[in-house]
């Protein structure tokens, strides 16, 4: 709106001077004192669109209402007075005048009532220095009075029409972006609903072998123990445990997939202890991050809750592990490290995830969370991990953000409310 307003004065103040030709064919001669009238007229103008854009919004419509209205009046009036006053072809042009000044008023009332006053004045100055009868001076002040009247019919409408373009574009805008955030939690949750049924399927399959792996373990344990006592069965008595071991692990790991993947086991936002969750994701991404860095594991205290929705909760910690484990695989770093730290500030706990991988680009840490952008190979990521693990942190009154640490690697911060 600020540059169609400038436009429009630096129009005004452009077709000030051509229309001296006007001034000269009505008398029949060079009007020069008219030139210099138009000069001043279209230079203030011209100054006055200018400073438009360098004067607050509460001085702009002073600006306007001088450039508009004031000046056109008075000076107009000035050039009629030079070139015969009621008597010139020219005097007709006020009933014009209105519609221009209320062309900048769009619509504003009192900006309307001074475009429509103005020119009567000018007009009735001009004409009571002419010696013009009463009779014709109420007839002009009437014409003018007219003009203004239409003038500002026309501009309300125009102001009416201007806010329904407005309001339509930004519904049609809030629209669309209405339609995009659907087409986005439309892909989130099929992509979602294909995981959980992958995770379901895998679980069951895994379930039911392992049970019978773990039965016969426990058995043969036993039996060994029975048949073989004493010297000699230390190192198989060993190697069962530690396979016994590596059972159970798998056995909690794919307990804890499951109810990852179970879309009816969704809990209410509420208290949420933070240890459990923080264990089971990092008993998920041990699977991957075991062979590829070191985790180290700073364990909250034992009664520590936090206001989120554990399964939610752990889908994002489970995620943050997993990408800076992809981040340090990508890289080729050597001596990796995962690190998980809890911190409290006032009523509120930060869970802190970082890496010792190549960070972040400044570009990509302004996208870091847009839907389906991903810094990934082709095929190894899909965009949407971090967009979803924010929108879940802050259905619980928390925040995602991310950071490149000075010492290189990025940090990955989830700020949650006590409970």
């Amino acid at each position: 709106m600020l540059q169609d307003e400038q436009k429009l004065l630096y129009m005004l103040a452009l077709v000030c001077l051509p229309f001296w030709v006007v001034d000269s064919l009505s008398v029949m001669r060079p009007t020069w004192d008219t030139l210099a009238l138009r000069a001043v007229w279209g230079g203030l103008t011209g100054v006055m669109a200018w400073s438009l854009s360098r004067v607050s919004p509460e001085r702009r419509q002073v600006v306007l209402t001088l450039a508009g209205v004031v000046l056109p009046n008075v000076f107009f009036g000035l050039v009629l007075s030079r070139v015969g006053g009621v008597n010139s072809p020219l005097f007709g042009w006020l009933c014009v005048l209105p519609v221009v000044s209320l062309s900048i008023s769009r619509g504003a009332l009192g900006l309307g009532v001074l475009s429509t006053l103005f020119p009567m004045v000018s007009a009735g100055v001009v004409m009571w220095l002419s010696g013009t009868s009463a009779p014709l001076m109420a007839t002009w002040l009437l014409l003018l009075l007219g003009a203004g009247g239409m003038g500002m019919l026309l501009s309300s409408f125009y102001r009416r029409v201007g806010n329904a373009r407005v309001r339509a574009e930004a519904e049609r805008l809030a629209a669309k972006e209405a339609l995009v955030a659907s087409q986005t939690r439309v892909l989130e949750a099929e992509r979602l609903a294909q995981v959980g049924r992958l995770a379901a399927g895998v679980a069951h399959e895994v379930k039911n072998p392992l049970a019978y792996i773990q039965a016969n373990l426990r058995f043969l344990q036993e039996e060994w123990q029975q048949v073989a006592p004493g010297v000699g069965t230390a190192e198989y008595t060993e190697a069962l445990q530690e396979t016994m071991q590596g059972v159970e692990r798998i056995h909690q790991i794919v307990k804890d997939l499951t109810a990852m993947s179970r879309a009816e086991g969704v809990e209410g936002v509420g208290r949420c202890e933070l240890a459990p969750i923080l264990d089971a994701s990092v008993r998920l991404a041990s699977v991957r991050l075991k062979s590829l860095v070191k985790l180290a594991v700073e364990e909250p205290p034992a009664q520590m809750a936090v206001r989120a929705e554990p399964r939610r909760l752990g889908q994002v910690l489970l995620n943050l592990l997993l990408n800076a484990a992809d981040a340090i695989e990508d890289a080729k770093v050597l001596d990796g490290q995962v690190a998980v730290r809890v911190e409290t500030v006032a009523e509120r706990v930060r869970l802190v995830v970082e890496d010792n991988g190549p960070g972040m680009k400044p570009e990509h840490l302004a996208k870091l969370f847009t839907p389906f952008f991903t810094t990934k190979e082709q095929g190894k990521g899909t965009g949407l991990g971090l967009t979803l693990s924010r929108q879940y942190v802050e259905s619980f009154g928390g925040q995602l953000s991310a950071e490149n640490r000075p010492e290189g690697g990025a940090r990955f911060i989830v700020d949650l409310p006590v409970a």
